[in-house]
């Protein structure tokens, strides 16, 4: 089973916000086939060293669903940090760059 997987994660979204050159985006994490021996995600998006924003997503019936979280970031590089639980316990990690200079 791959480390992330089949997590997708989409970038929705992206406009530069009014004074200062900051990025505006929607991350969406899909688990596809998996997704219903997911029991829960945590995700943190790091910029510059910060952490800019922070997930927890957690199934309340059998099913997790897409999770999805949105903001307006201080950079257009960066790293999200996901950690996903299945529902045996088991934990899978994975760290994927962020890259929004494309989008402008």
């Amino acid at each position: 089973m791959p480390v992330v997987f089949g997590v997708v994660i989409a970038l929705m979204a992206r406009r530069s916000c009014n004074e200062s050159e900051r990025t505006h985006a929607t991350f969406v994490l899909n688990f596809g086939a998996a997704e219903p021996s997911v029991q829960a995600v945590d995700a943190e998006l790091w910029m510059n060293g910060d952490l800019v924003a922070q997930l927890h997503h957690e199934a309340l019936t059998d099913h997790l669903g897409a999770a999805k979280f949105e903001g307006t970031f201080p950079s257009t590089d960066g790293e999200m940090r996901v950690d996903v639980q299945l529902r045996s316990g088991e934990h899978k990690n994975a760290t994927v760059t962020v890259n929004l200079t494309d989008l402008r």
